[in-house]
């Protein structure tokens, strides 16, 4: 009779031990999972956050918080989730610049490379040049020939130095040979709210986070930045693009990535993809995104990976080409 307990005991703790995985990955998430923005509020990802949270704490049984990290060109945030465990609980809302040129630019100590992993893409962003209504310029023509006979008087305004409105700001201001002052913010929208102060002149935003202003007369889009007009923006479709306009290489796209530590669980990052392809494809979702004039681009995260490295590269050649 010994031996059988003895026997029958055995074979429980073996069957427990061999459910315990079981039991951990069905426990993630068991509390809230925090989303970190290096960015400020008010601009394009702050507003797209606003409508992923709610969604995700549905798709994941547990809220998401998110919490706003600006500074240091994203790499503030970025460098708080580099350093919080790598459990799954904290993940970065960003994107390609952060992720792609800014180490390359500024001495960071982490590998973005070797360090995230991509959670989702969610859909890409393209800025466009803007001003306010007072400004003495309501073209881009007009703000090139403005610049050139004052020059240094004009305020050029920027999420932040190498961010994705900084870079076709100052491949223009170099094409044009102008001379501004470039104004430096934490994320779009705090440069928003110096457009519409009228403390800057000029500024990169994108449609999201403009377009009641501009529909208000409070601000004037200037250029779409790149080769193609927003045609199926009924508020943005007649506005002409850089390239149109003489300006060839000014050029910029904002790919909005979900990331998390490198050394996340497997079974984990499965958890939080999944959840974001579920995300994807929720109507409501959808309905949101289209609200604020964009569209759910999803691209998995183990698809984005394998494009990282090339992105790199190309990121590479634009900094050796805008720092010679």
């Amino acid at each position: 009779m010994k031996r059988h307990g003895i026997s029958r005991l055995i074979s429980g703790a073996f069957a427990l031990l061999s459910f315990t995985p079981l039991l951990s990955h069905a426990e993630f998430p068991d509390r809230p999972i925090t989303m970190v923005l290096p960015l400020g509020a008010g601009g394009s990802h702050d507003l797209h956050a606003r409508g992923m949270t709610p969604e995700l704490g549905k798709i994941l049984g547990q809220p998401v918080i998110v919490k706003l990290l600006p500074g240091g060109s994203g790499m503030k945030g970025t460098e708080f989730v580099a350093n919080s465990p790598a459990d799954g609980y904290t993940i970065i809302f960003t994107h390609n610049y952060f992720d792609q040129l800014v180490p390359q630019i500024q001495k960071v100590p982490f590998d973005p490379l070797k360090d995230f992993k991509t959670v989702a893409r969610i859909n890409m962003g393209t800025p466009l040049f803007e001003t306010h209504a007072d400004a003495p310029f309501k073209t881009l023509k007009e703000f090139i020939a403005y610049s050139k006979a004052n020059p240094g008087k004009v305020n050029f305004g920027h999420s932040g130095v190498w961010s994705v409105l900084y870079v076709p700001a100052l491949q223009l201001v170099r094409a044009a040979g102008l001379k501004v002052n470039f104004i430096p913010h934490k994320g779009g929208g705090p440069l928003l709210r110096a457009l519409l102060a009228g403390q800057d002149d000029i500024g990169g935003l994108f449609a999201t986070q403009s377009r009641t202003h501009v529909k208000a007369g409070k601000l004037i889009a200037l250029a779409v930045v790149g080769n193609e007009r927003l045609k199926d923006d009924p508020d943005f479709k007649n506005v002409p693009t850089t390239v149109e306009l003489g300006y060839p290489k000014v050029t910029a796209t904002m790919d909005r990535i979900v990331m998390a530590s490198a050394k996340t669980p497997p079974e984990r990052l499965k958890i939080l993809r999944d959840a974001f392809e579920k995300l994807s494809k929720s109507q409501s979702f959808k309905a949101y995104v289209e609200k604020i004039g964009e569209h759910v681009q999803f691209m998995g995260g183990a698809e984005y990976d394998k494009l990282r490295p090339e992105k790199f590269k190309v990121f590479t050649g634009l900094i050796k080409s805008m720092t010679k």
